[in-house]
């Protein structure tokens, strides 16, 4: 594994905003928020949709865990709503769109709106308002760093993070963005003598195990702050 920094980019940016431009809420919001629209309790949702009540309560208390796509679906049936973007945020249609057009733009996330949103597989799918074009292909977010403990690796407060969220396998001396307490958070990772240590680069912040965190993906490219 090579221990070297990772490359710095300078090449354009090429960030814009959506023509959204409205405040974000994450899947449970918008579930509870459909509910109280059309008020059907979670029991009431439960009976139609055929979706365990025990799993509804977990959705809407817990939107980490993992949704099937027929409890999606036959939830947004009886919410009358579209199941796209009760599970992402923004409608079919503009992703098809975003799909027909191929790779090349990834929606940009700040720090807080990831640890809002917790459902990670969404979130190279939803529109942020904003998107960072890359030539890199895979399961892609960048990030927008908010400080400057990671300064050594070239991460300032605004440098946007481009993350492959497929590989959260851990790398020495690599940058992962990481879960803690709910939180996202940019951790290096080090090898040591006895497992995986995670930490930023001020000494006196000490370090995490690997039973601390949960690994979300691998910082692969930084891009300069414009």
């Amino acid at each position: 594994m090579s221990d070297t920094p990772l490359a710095i980019s300078s090449l354009v940016d090429c960030v814009h905003k959506s023509e959204l431009g409205e405040t974000m809420k994450n899947f449970a919001e918008r579930l509870d928020a459909r509910m109280k629209e059309l008020k059907i309790s979670a029991a009431e949702l439960s009976r139609r949709a055929g979706v365990s009540k025990a799993v509804i309560s977990r959705m809407l208390s817990d939107p980490s865990r993992e949704i099937r796509a027929s409890s999606l679906i036959s939830i947004a049936k009886q919410l009358k709503v579209d199941p796209v973007w009760l599970f992402l945020g923004r409608s079919a249609d503009s992703l098809v769109r975003d799909i027909e057009a191929g790779p090349g733009m990834v929606p940009v996330w700040s720090i807080n709106e990831l640890s809002s949103n917790p459902i990670s597989d969404a979130w190279p799918h939803a529109d942020t308002g904003r998107k960072l074009a890359t030539e890199r292909e895979g399961h892609l977010i960048a990030a927008e760093a908010d400080n400057d403990q990671l300064v050594e690796a070239g991460i300032t407060p605004g440098s946007l993070c481009l993350i492959d969220l497929g590989d959260a396998a851990p790398e020495h001396n690599k940058i992962m963005l990481a879960r803690l307490d709910g939180k996202c958070i940019l951790l290096r990772a080090i090898k040591g003598l006895s497992g995986w240590l995670y930490s930023v680069d001020d000494p006196r912040a000490g370090a995490l195990g690997e039973e601390k965190v949960e690994l979300l993906g691998k910082v692969i490219e930084i891009r300069l702050p414009s």
